[in-house]
C-alpha cells in the first residue's frame, strides 16, 4: 500500500470517528440543546444580516435615483443656459439680464401683444396669440433658469 493510500484511508477513519463523535455528542440532551440553540441564534443573525443588506440595498437604490433626478435637473439646467440667448432675443433683452428686467419686459410685452388687443381682426390675433406663446415660454425658461427652479410652481 502506498503511501498516499495509507493517508486517504487515515483520513477516512478520521472522518467517520467525527461523525461518530458528533452522533455521540448529539445523544446527550444538553449538548443537544446548545447545538440547537446555537443553531436559532445562527439563524437569527442571518435573518438579522439579510434584512441589513435589503436595507442597505433599498437606501443605495433610492440615493442612485435621487443622484439621477439630480444629474436631470443640472442637465436641465444646462439645457436652459444653452438657449437663453433666444429667450432673452424673445423679449428684447441683452444675455445675462437680471430676473426684474425679465419680469418688466415681459409684462410690458403681454401688455402690447396680447391677443385680447386685437379682438377685431382674427388675423392679428393670431399673429399675437403666436407671439404671446413665444414669449409666455420665453419668460417660463428664464424664470426658471434665474431661480434655479424647475418650473415658476417648484
Amino acid at each position: 500500500m502506498s503511501l498516499r493510500d495509507r493517508l486517504r484511508a487515515l483520513r477516512d477513519v478520521g472522518l467517520e470517528a467525527g461523525r461518530v463523535a458528533v452522533e455521540v455528542a448529539m445523544s446527550q440532551r444538553a449538548v443537544r440543546d446548545r447545538v440547537e440553540r446555537v443553531q436559532t441564534r445562527v439563524e437569527a443573525m442571518r435573518r438579522e444580516a439579510e434584512a441589513r443588506v435589503r436595507e442597505a440595498e433599498a437606501r443605495a437604490w433610492a440615493w442612485m435615483r435621487q443622484m439621477e433626478e439630480e444629474a436631470r435637473r443640472t442637465q436641465r439646467q444646462l439645457d436652459r443656459h444653452r438657449t437663453a440667448e433666444d429667450h432673452y432675443t424673445a423679449l428684447g433683452l441683452p444675455h445675462g439680464a437680471t430676473l426684474d428686467e425679465v419680469k418688466r419686459a415681459y409684462r410690458k410685452l403681454m401688455r402690447d401683444h396680447h391677443p385680447d388687443r386685437h379682438a377685431h381682426d382674427p388675423a392679428a390675433e393670431a399673429t399675437a396669440h403666436a407671439r404671446a406663446q413665444r414669449i409666455n415660454a420665453a419668460y417660463a425658461e428664464l424664470t426658471a433658469l434665474l431661480t434655479g427652479r424647475e418650473s415658476r410652481t417648484a
